[in-house]
Order: structure tokens, then C-alpha cells, then sequence
């Protein structure tokens, strides 16, 4: 007699009463020298409603690597032009005070964004983490848990091939209300700004 099958864990649910930043950041690259060159936010209120949004674009003192340019789409022209991140930090700070901090590959983003904040000498500015990757493989498992593809399973897609921050917050945005048991909500998912 075959053994029972093993119900697959709870997804992790944010605590009641708190309220998110979901985010994103594009960058230079993945290693510990990378920046961050774009950010994208979504604040959201304890009913995981969107109140607010930030999209910012940074200047990251260094070239892009061919694969992270290929991805975003920013040239290191366009990005020499705009403000180093100091020049937002505080900003951003503000954006995220009180809330608990969201990212699909939350390690990822956290490392990137974390590292701007760190060589400012500053806190990272979010009280508490959300992983909507990592509860996405526990919400589906067995299947893929990227963002495309769990976007798809919603229903939702990037409007094109390059990744926008503040789009691919939107739609980690509509992943995590999904497994709170929320509707995908009226929600513009692309950057209203043409940042290339």
C-alpha cells in the first residue's frame, strides 16, 4: 500500500496588521561590487491594498555588466546622467519606514539594496522580511517559482522582454495577495516612464 502523500507546508503569512513594501531592484551585475541602478517599490496597506508607489533610477559609478544591460535595458550613458543613490537614500528610507520588506529572491534584492544603505553607513530601512519566492514554491510546488512563471500561473506577464523594476514589483505585488487569499488587484504593472 503506497504511502499517503504529504500535504505540502502552509504558505507563510505576513502578521496581521503590518504593512509592506513590495520591491525590486535592477543592477550592475550579481556580485558583491554590483549597484544598484533602478529601484521599484509598492507600499501597501495592512488590507495588502497599494497606496504608493517609488521608482527610482541611480547613477551606479561603475559599468553594467553585458548580461545585467541586456536584462534591463539601461545604458551606461543613460545611467551616468542620473543622481548616485545617496541622493534618494533618504527618500527611500522614508518610503519603507515601518513596514516589512518584500522582494521575489528577497536575498537577492535585500543583498543589492541592503549594500547601498550599507555604504552610506545607514540601516536598511524595513522592519522585518516577506520572500514571495520562497512561499510561491510552497504555494505551487514542483513548479517553476520564478517570477515570470508564477506571474503566468496568475494570469499576469511583463509587458516585454526587459525587466522594469517598479513592474516586476507590481506583479511580486499580485503573487503575494494571491496567497493571502486576495483577488489580483487593479494595479498598473509596467513603469509609467520610459527610463531607456
Amino acid at each position: 500500500m503506497p504511502a499517503p502523500a504529504l500535504a505540502a507546508p502552509p504558505v507563510p503569512r505576513l502578521p496581521e496588521g503590518v504593512e509592506v513594501v513590495v520591491f525590486d531592484t535592477e543592477t550592475t551585475g550579481c556580485t558583491g561590487d554590483d549597484r544598484v541602478v533602478s529601484l521599484g517599490a509598492v507600499r501597501l496597506d495592512a488590507a495588502l491594498e497599494p497606496v504608493a508607489t517609488l521608482h527610482l533610477v541611480f547613477a551606479p559609478g561603475r559599468r553594467c555588466h553585458p548580461g545585467a544591460a541586456r536584462v534591463h535595458g539601461m545604458s551606461d550613458r543613460f545611467l551616468a546622467r542620473q543622481p548616485p543613490f545617496a541622493a534618494h537614500a533618504r527618500e527611500v528610507a522614508a518610503f519603507f519606514a515601518g513596514a516589512v520588506g518584500c522582494a521575489h529572491n528577497l536575498s537577492f534584492d535585500r543583498r543589492m539594496l541592503g549594500g547601498e544603505f550599507d555604504r552610506l553607513g545607514l540601516r536598511s530601512p524595513w522592519q522585518g522580511e516577506y520572500c514571495t519566492l520562497r512561499a510561491w514554491r510552497r504555494h505551487r510546488p514542483g513548479g517553476s517559482a520564478g517570477l515570470a512563471a508564477a506571474s503566468a500561473a496568475i494570469g499576469l506577464s511583463r509587458e516585454d522582454a526587459l525587466h522594469g523594476a517598479l513592474e516586476d514589483a507590481g506583479l511580486a505585488t499580485q503573487l503575494l495577495r494571491v496567497m493571502h487569499g486576495l483577488p489580483v488587484g487593479p494595479m498598473r504593472l509596467h513603469d509609467p516612464t520610459n527610463l531607456r
